[in-house]
Order: C-alpha cells, then sequence, then structure tokens
C-alpha cells in the first residue's frame, strides 16, 4: 500500500517522525528571547537564522546542557558567530538569560533537535567547528538511533564544516569514546588531530560543566579533535 509520506525526507529524531513537522505543530509555543530563534516555528525566524549561519567565522554546539561551554565560547571568540541547539527549555532559557547580561551579540540558540536544522538551513561549508559535548550515549540496544553519532550526520558534519575544520567530542563513557573514534576512522575525509588535554586546542577551550564536576570527583573523561581532510 502507498504511503503519502515523504520518504526523501531524513526525517528520524529523538522521538521519531519527521522532526521539522513535530516542531512546526507543537503545541508549546517557541520562546521569544532575544537570543532564541525558531526557523521552524516562526516564518520571521528564518531570515534571520540563515543570515546568522552565514556568517563566518561559525562554531556550533550540539547539546549543549548548561550554557557554561558556549557562553565562555562566545566571550573568548568574540569575532566569531557561536550557535547553540539544546532540547531542553531550561537550558534555553538560561543561555539565552547569561548571554543577555553578559552581552554576548554573537550567540544564538535554538530549542530542537540540530539535524533537520544543520540538513536543510546550513550550507556546505560554512561551518568553522562543532562541539559536542558528553552527548546520551543511550545504553539500550533498541535506542541505538538516537545517538548523535550515526555515520550518516557525521558525513553531514563534514561536508558543513570548512576543509580543514574541526569536531571536538567529549565524553565520560569509555565505552563511547571507542566506540566514537573508530566511527570516525572508518569514514573517510576525517582524521584525528588531537585528544586529551595534551592538544592545545583542546586545553584552551572553556569547560563545560560536565567536564568541570567530572574533574571534581575524579571522574576519568575523553576528549577528540577530529578535522575534514582537504579534498
Amino acid at each position: 500500500m502507498a504511503s503519502n509520506r515523504d520518504r526523501t525526507v531524513p526525517d528520524v529524531g529523538l522521538v521519531g517522525g519527521r522532526i521539522e513537522e513535530r516542531v512546526r505543530h507543537a503545541k508549546v509555543p517557541p520562546l521569544d528571547l532575544p537570543h532564541v530563534l525558531a526557523p521552524f516555528r516562526r516564518d520571521s525566524d528564518r531570515e534571520p537564522f540563515v543570515d546568522f549561519v552565514s556568517q563566518r567565522p561559525l562554531h556550533l554546539e550540539i547539546g549543549f546542557g548548561r550554557p557554561h561551554h558556549l557562553c565562555d565560547l562566545a566571550a573568548q571568540l568574540p569575532d566569531a558567530r557561536v550557535l547553540g541547539f539544546e532540547i531542553r527549555r531550561r537550558w534555553v532559557r538560561a543561555a539565552d538569560k547569561r548571554a543577555t547580561r553578559e552581552g554576548l551579540d554573537n550567540i544564538r540558540v535554538v530549542e530542537g533537535d540540530a539535524r533537520p536544522y544543520v540538513e536543510q538551513l546550513m550550507a556546505p561549508a560554512s561551518l568553522d567547528a562543532v562541539y559536542i559535548l558528553f552527548p546520551d550515549p543511550w545504553w539500550k540496544k533498541k535506542h541505538h538511533k538516537r545517538r548523535v553519532f550515526q555515520p550518516a550526520f557525521i558525513e553531514t558534519l563534514g561536508d558543513r564544516l570548512v576543509p580543514g575544520g574541526m569536531l571536538v567530542v567529549k565524553t565520560d563513557v569509555e565505552a563511547y569514546a571507542d566506540l566514537i573514534y573508530d566511527q570516525f576512522m572508518d569514514l573517510d575525509g576525517w582524521e584525528l588531530a588531537g585528544s586529551s588535554y595534551a592538544d592545545p586546542v583542546i586545553a584552551q577551550l572553556p569547560r563545560s560543566h560536565r567536564e568541570k564536576k567530572c574533574n571534581e570527583l575524579g571522574i576519568p573523561t575523553h576528549s577528540f579533535r577530529f578535522v575534514t581532510e582537504a579534498p
């Protein structure tokens, strides 16, 4: 039996179904805050979003949680644009509140899953850096499809990054660190440029709230900096 659903659209997200349609028809209205954009939910936000991501250098953080790293990065790089995605509304509010308090005009945040926005609204070679810090490992096998590190999305990120652009990954789950490393090494177009604090680029980055807590509690963390190879 034929389906009315357009199967050409990449649409599986954290819950399932077409992400942009779930977002567009959500019953809870989008946040109306100075640093928050909702390009799939407010037509008036589409142009500002596209304008923001078209200017470089552009840094992207996926699933920023508590906005320590996101806002510190924006403060550290005042000439860059910093874009953050987070599905939890309270952390989106927290990021906007801090950005407003500290006058961080170079930061914008979106409440939602980053994948459809990156895939549909961002141009190739438009990103200088991507940060994915302490992502949920989704332990159960039936939930593995929810992991952000899927080969198709990694390839999309590689396409959106400039040649030599970097993707920084951190986790406190050793098994997940091994899985992530193996995934990148199995894909063409990536190379490992550094790992742990021995890498000067990783060493100078701000610390997320999760990383600070791990350090306080003596929990080992694993850090990687992958870069896209020149064509």
